[in-house]
């Protein structure tokens, strides 16, 4: 059984989609709802609290109650009573629980792929603590922009043998279209605009070219808006009455006022639907009468903000909101009918929206990820396995090796594998990157303590899977860096001669292969081979244990390694260094290390040396990390 789970951890909310043997995904239902409250509750005895559980405890001691953890996620920690804990694991706690949840549809099956989204504009930081926070919850973690995710939703259209028979929009999805997406959740407000890429293989890619957002305002300021209105209208009859049951501290006080909010919120969402409705207070207050008018004169200057920011994130796109091919709201508060409105008169474009919009971005998550990594709708069954031998296929490939012939099935990949980096995740790429990163736990130890080697195969070579714009391949125009192209990734980047061009991108791997552009035939063994493996320490501190760890590694097969030099000097850098032989050819290694991010460059020469050892040395020398 395979299970698929994908979580739009938000500010006040958090939505759970599960994919179990590859059927169609489906939104999880959480203590009855499709949402689950992303509060935390920390009770004196250690135990965290989540979701309504968590809202239900908050009227015991508010005090050790968060309602939006996310909007804390850059302090470190967090004091809820006399508790200090560390946001990381206060994250952590709330996503085990969402994932629960998905796998009780799964009979308890553990989860092989969780995908996670994040504002476009999360940089390192933040992206590296969601990373961590999902640390042991899967086999396999993913993370992809909000906003990408919510367009592969929209502009998805299912094939004939799903159930849902949906189609969203009217969007063509050629490469070139470009839409903008306005997300209204419980605490922000950020606006995307992303384009669909045009490389083969790319189905329902896209990249983000540019994003902005307000997390001063969202749905639970709407909902305070609101309450402070029911408040001007009630409070006249007792105003001392009032002040204690929106400001008392007893217990009671605190069970009608979580009951108040409720009850605001309810209506809040009534008036999407009707023009009116009532709130029930409790005594001595008569129940608040309030229209949806009332509400709209609340919330029309910021929302008159979001919309001015939805038209500032078109022009920094270099578009015309003519241009676009649609405008989608997702969010929770999306739904109220002024969004629409102060759109389309600004924009001139008619926005689109769905029901359950505060859903689309976690069903667009599983889908986008799905298509990143090449893998079909449903397909049961374990993952690939790397032997000590050097084989790697998929259970039931019957394909023959090909001997000498890297890029093809069962041929082993150049450079040692590191199987005890533990469950820290990849620090991730540049947030201006916008990329899908996959951090896949490491193998176990080999048995008799032998360590494993990673492989890759021409499977792994030849797919090219990215959802957004994994490689940003621009001309560096400095007169200190050498002419060539620029290829930024995963945690690191660097420059390759002009006259190569990139031909395999593993993202589950965090690999890059370059070739030269007029290499004669696709088999061609001329190629360099970069790639990033995760360390749970840091390497460049601590190099000597880097060192002492590669060296075992390389001294498990002596027949294919020699030359092990832990201090090389190699295009002006200090590297390490050890040679592989192959049937048809030889590959240099070059491994450098900083922080928790190691890298190693394959350098494999076959027809022509002359043109890899060029293009490795300046691959080497322009090597710069960005975690």
């Amino acid at each position: 059984m395979t299970l698929r789970v994908a979580v739009d951890f938000g500010t006040s909310s958090t939505c759970v989609v599960a994919s179990v043997n590859g059927r169609e995904p489906q939104v999880v239902v959480v203590d009855g709802q499709p949402l689950l409250p992303s509060a935390v509750y920390a009770a004196p005895d250690g135990t965290l609290f989540v979701g309504q559980e968590a809202e239900r405890q908050a009227a015991v001691d508010p005090s050790r109650y968060e309602p939006n953890p996310k909007r804390r996620i850059d302090e470190g920690e967090l004091l809820l009573g006399d508790s200090v804990l560390r946001v990381v694991d206060v994250v952590h706690a709330v996503l085990r629980r969402a994932v629960a949840e998905a796998r009780r549809l799964a009979a308890g099956a553990e989860v092989d792929l969780l995908v996670l989204t994040h504002p476009a504009d999360w940089g390192a930081v933040r992206t590296r603590l969601l990373r961590q926070a999902a640390g042991q919850l899967a086999r396999e973690v993913a993370l992809v922009p909000e906003p990408v995710a919510a367009a592969v939703f929209h502009a998805a259209t299912f094939a004939p043998t799903d159930v849902s028979q949906e189609r969203t929009v009217e969007f063509s999805g050629k490469p070139g279209d470009t839409l903008a997406v306005l997300d209204l959740g419980g605490g922000t407000i950020d606006v995307s605009v992303v384009r669909r890429t045009a490389e083969r293989g790319r189905r329902g890619g896209f990249e983000v070219l540019a994003t902005r957002g307000d997390p001063g305002f969202g749905g639970a300021d709407i909902d305070q808006a609101l309450l402070e209105h029911v408040g001007s209208l009630v409070s006249a009859a007792d105003q001392d009455a009032w002040d204690q049951l929106v400001q008392g501290r007893e217990l009671t006080d605190r069970r009608r006022r979580r009951v108040l909010r409720q009850d605001v919120r309810g209506a809040k969402e009534t008036l999407s639907r009707h023009a009116y409705t009532d709130v029930p207070m409790p005594p001595p207050f008569a129940d608040a009468h309030v229209t949806r008018e009332d509400l709209e004169r609340l919330i029309a200057a910021p929302l008159g903000r979001a919309v001015e920011l939805t038209s500032a994130t078109i022009e920094a796109a270099g578009l015309r909101p003519r241009q676009l091919t649609a405008i989608f709201l997702v969010g929770g508060s999306s739904r109220i009918p002024m969004v629409s409105r102060l759109v389309h008169e600004r924009t001139g474009v008619v926005p689109t929206t769905l029901d359950q919009p505060e859903t689309v971005v976690a069903r667009g998550a599983l889908r986008a990820v799905q298509l990143v990594a090449g893998r079909p709708a449903a397909r049961p069954g374990p993952p690939p396995t790397a032997h000590l031998a050097g084989r790697m296929r998929p259970a039931g490939d019957q394909r023959t090796e090909v001997v000498g012939r890297p890029g093809y099935p069962g041929r082993p990949a150049p450079g040692p594998h590191r199987p005890d980096l533990g469950h820290r995740a990849p620090p991730p790429g540049p947030a201006s990157q916008q990329t899908v990163t996959i951090a896949k736990p490491a193998a176990p130890a080999a048995t008799g303590g032998r360590r494993k080697l990673f492989w890759w195969g021409g499977g792994a070579v030849v797919l090219v899977a990215a959802l957004v714009t994994t490689l940003l391949v621009v001309l560096n125009g400095g007169s200190e860096q050498p002419e060539g192209r620029t290829f930024a990734q995963y945690a690191y980047k660097f420059v390759a001669p002009s006259d190569w061009t990139q031909t395999g991108d593993n993202v589950a791997a965090r690999q890059v292969v370059v070739k030269p552009a007029d290499a004669q035939q696709p088999t061609d063994d001329d190629l360099v081979v970069v790639q990033e493996f995760v360390l749970s320490y840091d390497g460049g501190v601590q190099r000597d244990r880097l060192v002492d760890e590669l060296r075992g590694q390389i001294a498990a097969l002596p027949d294919r390694f020699r030359d092990f030099s832990a201090d090389f000097a190699y295009a002006g850098r200090r590297v390490i260094h050890y040679v592989e032989t192959k049937a048809t050819a030889t590959v240099h290694w070059y491994v450098l290390a900083h922080r928790t991010a190691q890298v190693s460059v394959g350098c494999q020469e076959a027809e022509v040396p002359a043109r890899v050892r060029a293009a490795c040395e300046q691959i080497v020398r322009t090597l710069e990390f960005t975690n």
